[in-house]
């Protein structure tokens, strides 16, 4: 999961195989959406509400060109909670970009 080094994770677990080509290739589509220069910050938060289930909770922060993005979400499924985050922080850039224009 070194491949990109421009991306911190806080508190994530060791992902299995299937998850890891996941997360590597929605980061990899993110990268091309908002620019190979951003540095991206995620921090993970379990809760355990019972049972044996867990809630993720992933706060994301999005440093680039001067400016700071922040986005979070909560799911059952760890990956969908990522990939929500990822979402959320492009279309944050997304529409900062538009406003410039």
């Amino acid at each position: 999961m070194n491949n990109f080094l421009n991306v911190e994770l806080v508190k994530f677990p060791e992902f299995d195989e299937v998850d890891e080509k996941l997360f590597e290739s929605a980061l990899s589509h993110f990268f091309k959406k908002v620019g190979e220069d951003a540095k991206l910050h995620l921090d993970l938060k379990q809760y355990k509400k019972g049972g044996l289930r867990i809630q993720h909770e992933v706060h994301g922060t999005l440093s680039i060109r001067g400016k700071k993005f922040f986005a979070s979400n909560e799911d059952w499924i760890l990956i969908n909670t990522l990939q929500s985050v990822l979402d959320k922080l492009a279309k944050e850039v997304k529409k900062a970009d538009s406003k410039k224009d």
